[in-house]
């Protein structure tokens, strides 16, 4: 087997597949991975305890050794703060014991002999002592595979343990290449040798193989570089790539896998939980429990609960009191829920008092139990399961620790500190790497082959090594150790390091790009160590800081976003095979007698096509398990942008002219940013979230542009607004059965929400329709001469005005683009849509008639059609079509896209 191997490998590194076609044979490996292949090989078993338990365990060392010693150097910092004491001790221990360290090691200081003390009583081996032991398994003839280990010509410089597992594999006859680099001779080997202090060295002006792309800002460094293509380079150097795929998601490009790094709000359950028991009550820590993105308590209970704390000022106070009753009465199972994940309202805390042991234990039970729970049947992703995995984790390590205390009571300061301690920055995954993506590296030393083009997308803020790994010992205390300990030396580290950062530059041949940025937000970027050491090399001598005339400018290329950047992003719709036409239903009594008495557009576009989902979603009410959905970002904007218009175009009867061009001008110029930040708010929340930060700007400033798009529509056709979201066709009388109006056509009784009517000077109607989509598929409706909707709105806008519809057109907000059979006028943004011939002649309002018809009788007499991916001239409604006049069935064979599909739970598809 081969092995490429560097203990700086992070999980993936590039590999050259033309190169290295098979890799069946192959893995790249770090210290961990090589370890664990030797180990599999030999049938060595090893097991290192889970750090929370490793934690645990040596709390409880520490506080016996403290208790046997009670005047040892370390006891006034461990009664201050035990737990960060205990944990920073472990954090020594375990580097001093990867170099070989013991409790019989030289203890040269009063800190050291502590160490050493708490060994009596603790005895949880480290992956630093796991490695030894592997050594010394090794050198001792243990079993071990063919391997052929390639590594880095500077392999001498790893940590003394890594160079001692080589060489006693090496002694035991496995095959073993240091790669020496192979540079090409243009300006990116050139670079390399002045980094490494070569001197009187020049760049090539005429060669482009080295390249400083410099942005203003690093947002638009992120999405300069998300929108260019996969194949522009080999390999892309980014270490977090969260923002990147983000805007990759959002421009419609495929994600190259990335990670949430620091402490996600849902994995941070736990300690948002536990800040409840602060006493008296923090009614900003209810809040905060009661908005937390998922959570055992349902979505409209906390959203209303946390209404009335918010408005009244208090939780516990008769308005929470009388909602939490009225919502138990309702609903008799929530009262277990409340009394699991809700301080108790009828026993209040007014002064700050110990907690008792047992309920704090109780809660984090309940909730280790509630995330399994919600694990087994997780619909959120990879990252919702990552996340509550780790809660799961947190939740076992603090049970250990309430019970290492041993206290019935204490001090909400205790949970804070423990809080503190079960937190620790993770990584999650949040996209996958989709096919022909981006070749994504997190590190610049993940080179496991050469590449012909390299950009380097987070060169700006790398090159700073942090602290060396025995920087922690004292002068005197490295003295003592370095007899007995295989300390690493600290130039070797140095160099080991310095190796590492310059990876891209020996390990790229043809293209190399440094991305350097100004500012991150409002504040200065950092300045990559290397980029300072080559500013000053290439610095003019009589002029050092005029970087107008350093040799290294012609190399720094000013990038802005550029439109032709952007590309047409093609919709792929996917299907699920069906071999069955119908689900046949016995009785169908129930349907018949809640049977609805109007149909909208929406609802005919369901059960024309679909007649199986219209049943599921209409009689059935098939739901999701999930109790955390949100709306996704497009619907949201949707939903945003249709409230904002209303807002702002709507006319009002109080205000003259409102509803006019002009009116709407000034509104518009007034009330946009105060309107759009207060629908958000109320409509959009989930664009508030941090992780949405950048789809808030985007959005704000598409809505803007979108509104002034409209607006000159408006305009150029000499229209004014009539009403928006108006309702039309059916309508019962409120709090009433009465039906005071009706919208016929023909038989079918219809009714409809227009987003804008609107008139000309002679009083001719206009109807415009929003939509938050990118798609054509509301063109192609028109071309067909199959927009329900539009049908719809116009011959029930005709009977209530007793006048042609002079135009109907969809407005693509996300466009500003016009989409309509009618010519409209002016130069607007408009796709005028021709019908096709075949269509032309078609009466659209008669196909919907008979179509509705055909379908409710079908249902009625228990067939449910279903035919996905069947081929027409098999399906028995188009079979029938011509000669009954209904409805064409091509273009609305989509299947559902949804997390959640009924569908796929009656007919058994996975």
């Amino acid at each position: 087997m081969k092995l490429f191997y560097n203990p700086s490998f992070t999980g993936n590194a590039y590999v050259d597949f033309e190169k290295t076609p098979v890799m069946l044979d192959a893995r790249v490996v770090n210290t961990a991975g090589l370890c664990g292949i030797i180990r599999l090989h030999a049938g060595i078993c090893s097991e290192v305890k889970d750090y929370g338990t490793r934690f645990v365990d040596y709390y409880s060392a520490m506080k016996k050794f403290m208790a046997k010693n009670p005047k040892n150097t370390l006891a006034a910092s461990f009664k201050i703060d035990s737990l960060n004491t205990a944990k920073k001790c472990l954090e020594w221990r375990d580097t001093l014991a990867a170099a070989g360290w013991t409790k019989a090691s030289p203890a040269p200081t009063e800190r050291m002999k502590v160490l050493s003390g708490v060994e009596e009583f603790f005895d949880d081996k480290s992956t630093g002592e796991e490695l030894l032991e592997l050594i010394a398994q090794i050198e001792g003839g243990c079993t071990l595979p063919e391997l052929e280990i390639h590594t880095s010509s500077y392999y001498e410089d790893f940590s003394p343990a890594e160079v001692r597992l080589l060489n006693a594999s090496i002694e035991r006859g496995v095959t073993f290449k240091a790669d020496d680099k192979k540079l090409e001779s243009n300006n990116i080997s050139k670079v390399l040798s002045i980094l490494e202090g070569g001197k009187g060295i020049k760049l090539d002006s005429n060669d482009e193989s080295f390249e400083i792309w410099k942005f203003a800002e690093r947002d638009e460094a992120i999405k300069y570089l998300s929108l260019l293509d996969a194949s522009d380079f080999d390999v892309w150097i980014n270490a977090d790539n969260k923002e990147f795929d983000n805007w990759q998601k959002l421009e419609g490009k495929k994600t190259s896998g990335s990670e949430i790094s620091g402490i996600p709000q849902t994995a941070e359950l736990l300690a948002i939980g536990l800040t409840m028991f602060e006493r008296p009550l923090n009614l900003y820590n209810i809040v905060e429990w009661l908005n937390t993105s998922i959570n055992p308590l349902s979505d409209y209970f906390r959203k209303k609960l946390a209404e009335k704390i918010c408005k009244s000022g208090g939780y516990y106070n008769d308005g929470c009191r009388a909602f939490i009753n009225k919502e138990i009465e309702e609903y008799p199972d929530l009262k277990e829920k409340i009394e699991k994940f809700l301080p108790d309202i009828n026993q209040p805390y007014f002064e700050e008092t110990d907690i008792e042991v047992a309920a704090i234990k109780d809660f984090v039970q309940n909730l280790r139990k509630w995330c399994a729970q919600k694990i087994a049947i997780n619909k959120d992703g990879d990252a919702v399961v990552d996340q509550l995995g780790y809660v799961i984790n947190q939740a076992d390590t603090l049970l250990q620790l309430l019970e290492e205390i041993g206290e019935t009571e204490i001090p909400y300061s205790s949970i804070e500190a423990m809080s503190s301690i079960i937190l620790n920055n993770v990584s999650m995954k949040q996209y996958s790497a989709q096919a022909g993506c981006k070749n994504i590296i997190n590190s610049y030393a993940d080179f496991c082959d050469e590449a012909d083009k390299t950009i380097w997308c987070d060169f700006y803020q790398s090159g700073d090594s942090g602290k060396l790994t025995y920087s922690f010992l004292s002068p005197v205390e490295k003295e003592a150790f370095q007899e007995s300990l295989s300390l690493w030396d600290t130039l070797k580290e140095r160099d080991y390091l310095r190796k590492l950062l310059l990876t891209p530059f020996a390990k790229t041949k043809k293209k190399l790009v440094l991305v350097t940025i100004d500012k991150i937000g409002s504040a200065p970027a950092p300045k990559s160590p290397v980029y300072i050491q080559l500013e000053k090399y290439f610095a003019d001598k009589k002029k050092p800081n005029d970087f107008s005339k350093n040799l290294l400018k012609p190399f720094v290329k000013e990038k802005t976003l550029d439109a032709a950047l952007f590309k047409a992003i093609k919709k792929i719709d996917n299907r699920m095979e069906n071999n069955q036409e119908f689900v046949e239903i016995k009785n169908t009594d129930y349907i018949k007698d809640n049977w609805s008495e109007y149909q909208s557009s929406t609802s005919l576009e369901s059960l024309i096509p679909h007649p199986l989902d219209y049943v599921l979603d209409t009689y059935v009410a098939f739901k999701s398990n999930a109790l955390d959905q949100l709306n996704d970002l497009s619907t949201t904007k949707g939903k945003v942008a249709h409230k904002v218009i209303q807002l702002l175009f709507s006319p009002k009867k109080e205000e003259k002219d409102s509803g006019t061009p002009a009116y709407i001008r000034t509104q518009m110029d007034k009330h946009f940013d105060e309107i759009f930040e207060d629908t958000v708010q109320s409509e959009g929340a989930i664009l508030l979230t941090k992780d949405n930060k950048l789809e808030l700007q985007q959005f704000k400033k598409q809505l803007s542009a979108s509104l002034e798009g409209l607006l000159k529509g408006i305009s150029e056709n000499k229209l004014h607004v009539v009403a928006c979201e108006k309702s039309v066709g059916y309508q019962q009388e409120k709090d009433s059965d009465k039906v005071i109006r009706h919208g016929f056509i023909g038989e079918l009784d219809t009714k409809g929400f227009i987003d804008m009517q609107l008139e000309d000077p002679e009083g001719n109607p206009y109807i415009f329709d929003f939509k938050w989509t990118t798609s054509d598929r509301h063109s192609q409706k028109l071309k067909e001469n199959k927009s329900i909707q539009l049908a719809l709105y116009k011959e029930l806008i005709e009977q209530e005005t007793k006048r042609k519809v002079k135009a109907a057109a969809y407005y693509l907000l996300p466009l500003a683009r016009f989409v309509s059979i009618s010519d409209l006028k002016g130069a607007i943004n408009l796709s005028h849509i021709l019908t096709e011939s075949e269509r032309a002649s078609k009466d659209l309002l008669k196909e919907i008639q008979n179509s509705y018809k055909y379908r409710k009788e079908e249902i009625l007499s228990g067939k449910l059609e279903e035919t996905a991916d069947w081929a027409k001239e098999d399906i028995t409604y188009e079979q029938k079509r011509d000669d009954l006049d209904l409805l064409p069935m091509d273009y609305y064979d989509n299947a559902k896209t949804g997390t959640y599909n009924p569908i796929a739970v009656i007919k058994g598809r996975k």
